[in-house]
């Protein structure tokens, strides 16, 4: 009598998220920005343990190549010569916000307790998290359900293009660059103060030494709206409901931890924040409505075969004898 070895995903899953977060962990804490080059590296011992060596590098090496390949177009944006949008932004948030600049009020109400340099580092941890979390859920949904993984992938990365596009015609500053001088980098573009009230976090807590690859690309500094920052961590929790419940649940809070983070931070406006998750909400919405119903690889799981019952077992096993 021959059984079905069936592969249970749940400890595999465990191991893989303790593994990925204390790598990451330690890879931020010794100053090294944990990239998406770095991450696929780290992924290897993960998809040996799985037993799933070829697939994943029929899945992931495309969209990590993808995904670098479409982080270098970011540094074509400023050279457009298009001025990025600074002061209009700066009034919009104040005028959204009563007179008030979110990054200010958060600073100055955390930087009164005690808890000012814990905040700074736990927000500056979760800023440097962009690209782990997001990787770290992909990982998750391809042990347990690849065709759900690659309904995120599609998602993620359409999402990324629409947000490069956006980039590309309409440039804007952060916070940081409205603040001028004051804010401690230097960029052409932010040579007038346009809101004052906090100061740059980033740079002045834990370094951060990129790959070989990152440290050859010319960043995009005039990237803020939408915050991609706030839009990665969202579609994981979209992604994530269909197949752990509860584990959505975490991604959600853990998208609300970041979305504080950087306004606290001043790397991103409120607006920012919330035209990142409504580009989040409009590119699943687009995926499950228009695209999975025509591309039959996005498409349902297969229905699985029902057991056979005891008389339907008992009469193959007879005819088999």
């Amino acid at each position: 009598m021959r059984t079905l070895a069936v592969r249970r995903p749940g400890p595999l899953v465990a191991i893989a998220f303790a593994y990925l977060t204390a790598a990451s962990g330690v890879m931020i804490w010794r100053g090294i920005s944990v990239s998406p080059d770095y991450l696929l590296l780290l992924m290897v011992p993960i998809a040996l343990l799985s037993g799933r060596f070829l697939r994943f590098l029929g899945d992931w090496v495309p969209f990590v190549a993808i995904f670098l390949g479409w982080e270098a177009m970011r540094g074509i944006a400023p050279k457009t010569g298009i001025a990025p949008h600074i002061g209009d932004l700066a009034s919009a948030e104040t005028w959204v916000f009563g007179g008030h600049v979110p990054s200010a009020v958060l600073q100055q109400a955390v930087h009164a307790t005690a808890l000012r340099g814990a905040f700074d580092y736990l927000a500056t941890v979760l800023y440097f998290s962009h690209f782990v979390f997001p990787l770290t859920v992909g990982m998750v949904l391809w042990l347990v359900n690849r065709r759900q993984f690659l309904r995120y992938t599609t998602a993620l990365l359409g999402m990324a293009l629409v947000a490069f596009i956006v980039f590309l015609l309409v440039p804007t500053a952060p916070p940081w660059c409205a603040a001028g001088p004051a804010s401690g980098r230097s960029l052409a573009v932010c040579n007038h103060a346009y809101v004052s009230g906090f100061h740059t976090i980033i740079g002045t807590t834990l370094p951060s030494a990129v790959s070989p690859y990152y440290n050859s690309l010319n960043p995009n500094p005039v990237a803020a709206l939408p915050s991609l920052h706030a839009a990665f961590p969202f579609l994981a929790f979209l992604a994530l409901r269909p197949v752990f419940p509860r584990g959505a649940w975490a991604a959600l809070g853990w998208s609300l931890a970041v979305w504080f983070s950087v306004v606290y931070l001043g790397e991103h406006w409120a607006i920012d924040v919330f035209a990142g998750v409504l580009m989040a909400a409009l590119a699943w919405t687009v995926l499950m409505r228009l695209v999975v119903p025509r591309v039959p690889a996005l498409g349902s799981e297969p229905a699985t075969t029902a057991p056979p019952s005891p008389a339907e077992a008992g009469a193959e096993s007879i005819a088999v004898a």
